[in-house]
């Protein structure tokens, strides 16, 4: 018996130790890809996409060649602005809104994208609708492989009076937005991308149904306003939940989602003359800067944990704060 007692005295060290922490899971915020300035508070958000309509002919003359919905990519884009700013105002940002009048026709038809807007024209459009920064989307263009394909390698067939069966189409979706900021005057972000889309059930005729490119400038109005939002995610985590009497008024804080709460708590305890007590609590504040969106205050408090005192659970948690996106 004698023998088998520092084993024994080992293992209940260590379930003693294991049972100080538990795993939780957390809501984090993330810093967003983009952040926009502080003086940017409310956004116009306005639609270039359209040429000139004395170029009318011709837009519908490319529906047909390209195998886009006519009318479609303007339905598309309207629901690409409408999707933007449902997104953004879903969260505590900067307020944007699609003003009645928000149509901007250019007459560049071969340019992809425009030149950027006169600043005179900006700041006109932005003093008329009390705004800030105005959210431009500068190009929604719907191509697609239907017509030329199909109705070239079908023709022989097509004459015969030979059938053709319906078949799934590819379709790209180009786009691009410009954000003017008119206190600095200055473009301060611009971006776009080709959207691969499929759809299927068309005849060579059929041109992209509208209901599909609805679907896609739902889409990029969306991960388009992600831009500038924050990412909240669960993540699964370690807390501690015991040492002291204090550090279980802190857990009891922290999962009932009172992180300033906890936070005061932890901050107080890592000055603990007890290590202790002093470095699971530099453990859990790593934690609560990670849950308010404090990243690199996290990775400070992790690193202060592990190298003065010992917490060894806080050299993992900073390898994975550390791998986190910047």
């Amino acid at each position: 018996m004698k023998n088998h007692l520092p084993l024994i005295l080992i293992s209940i060290l260590f379930i003693l130790q294991s049972c100080a922490t538990t795993h939780r899971s957390v809501k984090v915020t993330y810093p967003p890809h983009l952040s926009l300035p502080e003086n940017i508070k409310n956004i116009a958000v306005y639609n270039r996409t359209k040429t000139d309509s004395t170029k009318k002919d011709n837009n519908v003359v490319e529906s047909v060649l390209t195998g886009e919905a006519i009318a479609g990519d303007l339905i598309g884009a309207e629901e690409c602005l409408n999707s933007f700013v449902i997104e953004m105002n879903r969260y505590d940002s900067p307020h944007a809104f699609v003003p009645i009048n928000h149509l901007l026709y250019r007459k560049d038809v071969n340019i992809h994208t425009p030149e950027p807007l006169q600043w005179q024209t900006v700041k006109t459009i932005c003093r008329k609708n009390n705004c800030d920064a105005l959210m431009v989307l500068e190009t929604f263009d719907t191509n697609s492989d239907n017509i030329i394909s199909t109705v070239f390698s079908g023709m022989n067939i097509v004459k015969s009076g030979g059938y053709i069966a319906p078949k799934q189409v590819n379709y790209s979706v180009t786009y691009s937005w410009r954000l003017y900021d008119t206190l600095s005057q200055t473009v301060f972000d611009q971006f776009g991308d080709q959207l691969q889309q499929t759809v299927g059930g068309l005849s060579p005729i059929d041109p992209v149904p509208t209901s599909a490119i609805r679907n896609t400038g739902n889409y990029i109005g969306d991960i388009s306003a992600g831009r500038y939002l924050p990412v909240v995610v669960w993540q699964d985590r370690v807390i501690y939940k015991r040492g002291n009497e204090q550090l279980k008024v802190a857990w009891r804080k922290a999962v009932t989602n009172d992180w300033t709460g906890a936070m005061e708590k932890w901050n107080a305890l890592s000055k603990s003359v007890n290590s202790k007590v002093a470095g699971r609590a530099c453990f859990n504040m790593a934690l609560g800067c990670e849950v308010t969106g404090k990243t690199d205050l996290a990775k400070t408090w992790a690193q202060k944990a592990f190298t003065d005192y010992k917490v060894r659970k806080a050299r993992n948690y900073l390898e994975v704060l550390n791998s986190l996106p910047q």
